[in-house]
């Protein structure tokens, strides 16, 4: 792992790898004693998505989901010629940790339900995997920018749901016998 990444010829300390997803790398970085996410775009191939401009989706897709009022982090910079976003660090556990832990509640489930109303009425889904949420001082954000076009197989009842409870297919995902 770099030890030191830049955006935009702004130097960020990289502090830990916090995951990786279908688009990109993302990691804890710091400057100045605060804390970020710098998420470094890759090309790996995914055979369950399709995926078009990567870094152009990024932007696109914050002003879509920022514009329908759910909690997400601030895009901060982009770093186009790198392929490389800096978004505000929501600092708290991830819906899955909770979940393993036997956290989850009630309000967690309600919250990302208050999301929902957003967002149906705007035609969009989000990806409602619990690794894509975070809860900071009891309040849920959304701290991945993919939304797409609202289908209702893919919507948080009928699948997201699945996965915010020790259910056969959070236990298989766990387990390493399913992917998301």
């Amino acid at each position: 792992m770099q030890k030191a990444m830049t955006i935009n010829g702004t130097e960020f300390n990289v502090v830990s790898l916090l995951g990786k997803g279908k688009g990109g790398y993302s990691y804890l970085a710091e400057r100045d004693g605060k804390k970020f996410v710098l998420k470094q775009i890759h090309h790996e191939p995914c055979s369950y998505y399709t995926f078009g401009n990567k870094i152009e989706a990024e932007q696109n897709d914050y002003a879509t989901l920022k514009s329908t009022g759910i909690r997400l982090p601030k895009l901060i910079d982009t770093d186009v010629k790198q392929e490389r976003i800096l978004k505000e660090f929501i600092d708290g556990p991830t819906a899955m940790d909770l979940v393993k832990q036997d956290k989850m509640t009630d309000a967690y489930i309600g919250q990302v339900k208050e999301m929902c109303r957003l967002l149906y009425p705007a035609g969009l889904n989000i990806d409602y995997f619990p690794t894509n949420f975070v809860v900071q001082n009891d309040v849920l954000f959304y701290i991945d920018y993919e939304c797409n076009n609202y289908m209702e197989e893919w919507n948080f009842e009928n699948w997201g749901i699945k996965y915010w409870s020790k259910t056969k297919e959070f236990l298989d995902y766990v387990n390493g016998s399913s992917a998301q």
